[in-house]
């Protein structure tokens, strides 16, 4: 009997080896890259984390309700003798005047004529 050795098979095992790899796809078609099996799991690190600047934001606004109480003015007709009616013109009087006295109010072409009332 022949003395058989396990150191023989080497060479013909890295020739099978080595052209396993010459039959994988070239990189394009890989999906990924071949190696060897240490026992210890690769690490990976991966590219960093945007973290963005921190920014300062004004709170919102606070809207208080209206309190209970509060009454919105009402519109009160001037006492007689207070404003002038001048056509589609109506204006207050800095001067008191009788009802149905004439008067003028301020217009885009000067003065318009009208009545107190």
């Amino acid at each position: 009997m022949r003395n058989f050795s396990v150191f023989r098979l080497i060479p013909a095992l890295a020739a099978a080896v080595a052209g396993a790899f010459l039959l994988l796809p070239h990189d394009a078609l890989a999906w990924g890259r071949v190696g060897v099996f240490i026992g210890v799991p690769p690490v990976v690190f991966g590219p960093p984390v945007y973290a963005p600047p921190p920014r300062f934001y004004y709170p919102p606004p606070v809207y208080y309700p209206a309190p209970s109480y509060y009454v919105a003015p009402v519109a009160r007709p001037a006492p007689p003798g207070f404003t002038c009616y001048a056509g589609p013109y109506v204006c207050p009087l800095e001067v008191i005047h009788p009802v149905n006295a004439p008067c003028s109010c301020p217009a885009y072409g000067g003065r318009v004529g009208g009545v107190t009332r």
